[in-house]
């Protein structure tokens, strides 16, 4: 750009750059003839419509869930197994019913007399008057 003529080989003509004016009018004149291009070039086609569906199915009520087989119980234990088991299981009663009835219970009963009183909280009855009162009353 320094020089004011640009040498493409030996063969070749010099070209001379264009002056300043001549190459904004013609960049001008491309860029309006790409613009009008543009412009004038009609709208894209819509594109066309989508096959028709199958129908639909009638209505029907869905079919519940298959039902979940769950898990089979264990098979019942022999009589050998019974007869070792038996005793683990009696102590298990003893100490179960024991802890309840010795700590657990007497503790429920004291709780509930502290909150109640010795009465229960319910007033006694009272006392059935007398037939000599009555009288008294009605003489009055």
């Amino acid at each position: 750009m320094g020089t004011g003529d640009i040498h493409l080989g030996p063969g070749a003509s010099p070209m001379k750059p264009m002056t300043s004016r001549v190459g904004r009018t013609a960049s001008l004149i491309a860029l309006l003839a790409l613009l009008a291009s543009r412009a004038a070039a009609a709208p894209p086609q819509p594109a066309p419509p989508y096959p028709n569906a199958p129908p639909s199915p009638p209505a029907q009520r869905p079919l519940p869930p298959p039902r979940y087989p769950g898990v089979a119980p264990p098979p019942p234990l022999s009589p050998a197994m019974r007869i070792l088991y038996a005793p683990f299981y009696a102590a298990g009663l003893v100490v179960r019913y024991s802890v309840y009835y010795v700590i657990v219970a007497p503790l429920e009963v004291f709780s509930r007399a502290l909150s109640y009183g010795t009465e229960g909280g319910v007033a006694p009855p009272s006392p059935p008057s007398s037939p000599r009162s009555t009288q008294d009353r009605e003489e009055s």
